[in-house]
């Protein structure tokens, strides 16, 4: 039985009284405590809420040699999941958030101890252990959060998936815990189910669509016409998003077991690329070569060289493919990727395969170019209707990344010359744009244009002469009181439509239609 405390769990810490320490900067006292786990010792150091960060070790003859800190830690079990006799412990940590987050780290109590996994768990605050195929090695079973608040959900409102951390062979190493939700379907949808079987609830619908998207989804729109009009409508707007963010579902620890670092960061999404029918996972990791990034704004940033490679099932094992590209890339203590050049959106095709479209910023102006993925090359596509539709989207999107720069307020300010050269890539940008605005009976005001954020990208013709893509957009323009770069807008639906003439393909006409469905929380 699935079980969320992290709510309790953090309510009752936030209706703890204030130690007197937090309130005067009094370093805390930190509490030691120890307790047995095979032939180890471990070892907590604990102060509450304040400075330094409590701390759990695993220690032997006087030797620390594994160390989780966090601002409140836990043990959460010492018993053996793998069934070779050895025990494991898994550590918890919390960062002190309202809601969030807590990482769980695994490790094996051999000779030395070896870490297994390291779960970042967000707002659930264990792992439970299951034997979910009835053999071997315990399964652990925790929660993915991917849509917390989202869609317009409060936290109250939003429920997880669950997500499976199966111990398998990695190529090149020892065995250890990888992400393996995908292969226990029936898990996921008693999971679902045991959240939503009471009253009805947001999350619970968003869960039960995305489940039935996961494990049957030719059953997600009969389940989608059974709901409340208003419900309905709301899963129908934001569906094409949902079924976007749910691409590199039971996928994310594919490299993890094609022999990637497990902490390498990674983005990437699922398809299938090669060939019909297949599932693979097209993902740009980090590389080795990390190294400190001062110069970038996210906290403890690293910058390293990216890889593009499609990752494959070749039986039971997972296989990398040759590089397919490599760029730099950023990322923070969390693994959180950012990239001015990585794979934003797979397309299925008439043809039953994926085509990718990447997002380009690396000259600090945003294209969008499409790409056919082989199992050794990423061939891009040029007279193509995805591929014309993607510049348009992606001419409209820098459009808006340059007007929303021009409102920055970076510090020290902007010289002249500075200014200037913004003024130049804004008017770079309506260049490139302008010709598609002839093409539409919208009303663009595209000097004004700051915000064009695309969701998902779908195509729901393509044939030999016609095709039409579809894709989801926030669209927000910039007026008298607008003073900073983020600038939003209402959701719509961008409509392309495309011939293929004596000149190869074009669009014909394009339309914005307001998306409505939002979930009235009253």
């Amino acid at each position: 039985m699935p079980t969320v405390r992290t709510a309790l769990s953090v309510l009752t810490l936030l209706l703890l009284p204030v130690p007197a320490g937090a309130q005067d900067d009094t370093p805390m006292p930190v509490k030691t405590t120890t307790q047995t786990c095979g032939a180890y010792t471990l070892k907590l150091e604990e102060n509450g809420f304040g400075d330094p960060d409590d701390r759990v070790s695993i220690v032997r003859g006087g030797a620390t040699l594994a160390t989780v800190q966090d601002t409140m830690v836990h043990v959460d079990f010492c018993r053996d999941v793998t069934g070779d006799g050895v025990p494991e412990v898994l550590l918890a940590g919390f960062s002190g958030g309202a809601h969030c987050c807590f990482t769980h780290t695994l490790y094996s109590l051999t000779t030395p101890p070896r870490k297994l996994l390291t779960a970042f768990s967000a707002h659930t605050d264990t792992l439970d252990v299951r034997q979910l195929d009835g053999k071997g090695p315990m399964e652990l079973v925790g929660a993915d959060w991917r849509f917390a608040y989202a869609y317009g959900l409060s936290f109250a409102e939003s429920a997880p998936l669950p997500v499976v951390y199966s111990y398998l062979p990695v190529t090149g190493g020892a065995p250890r815990y990888v992400e393996n939700t995908r292969a226990f379907p029936g898990l996921v949808r008693s999971y679902v189910q045991s959240m939503t079987s009471g009253e009805a609830f947001g999350g619970g619908y968003l869960a039960e669509y995305a489940a039935r998207v996961i494990t049957a989804p030719t059953t997600a729109e009969p389940y989608l016409r059974s709901l409340p009009d208003r419900v309905r409508a709301w899963l129908t707007n934001y569906g094409p998003d949902i079924r976007h963010s749910l691409g590199d579902f039971g996928l994310w620890d594919w490299p993890t077991r094609a022999g990637v670092n497990p902490d390498a960061p990674r983005t990437g999404l699922g398809g299938a690329f090669s060939a019909p029918g297949t599932r693979e996972f097209l993902a740009l990791v980090g590389g080795t070569d990390a190294r400190p990034a001062a110069d970038t704004p996210l906290e403890g940033g690293q910058a390293s060289t990216g890889t593009l490679k499609l990752y494959r099932a070749q039986g039971a094992a997972i296989v990398a493919g040759p590089p397919l590209q490599t760029v730099p890339m950023r990322s923070d203590a969390g693994g959180y990727v950012d990239a001015a050049w990585w794979p934003a959106f797979a397309v299925r095709r008439a043809s039953g395969r994926d085509d990718v479209i990447v997002r380009d910023a690396r000259s600090g102006s945003v294209r969008y170019t499409t790409h056919r993925v082989g199992t050794a090359a990423l061939t891009a596509l040029t007279d193509d209707p995805l591929a014309v539709a993607a510049t348009l989207l992606g001419d409209l999107s820098n459009v808006a990344r340059q007007v929303a720069s021009s409102y920055a307020r970076p510090t020290p300010p902007r010289t002249a010359a500075q200014r200037a050269e913004v003024q130049r890539r804004i008017d770079a940008a309506l260049i490139r744009a302008r010709p598609w605005a002839a093409l539409t009976d919208a009303r663009l005001d595209l000097p004004r244009l700051g915000g064009f954020s695309v969701g998902a990208v779908d195509m729901t013709a393509d044939t030999a002469d016609r095709a039409q893509v579809t894709a989801t957009a926030e669209v927000g323009y910039a007026d008298a009181k607008t003073d900073s770069e983020y600038i939003f807008g209402p959701r719509y639906t961008v409509t392309i439509d495309l011939a293929r003439g004596s000149g190869g393909w074009a669009v014909t006409t394009w339309t914005l239609t307001p998306l409505t469905g939002e979930l009235d929380p009253s």
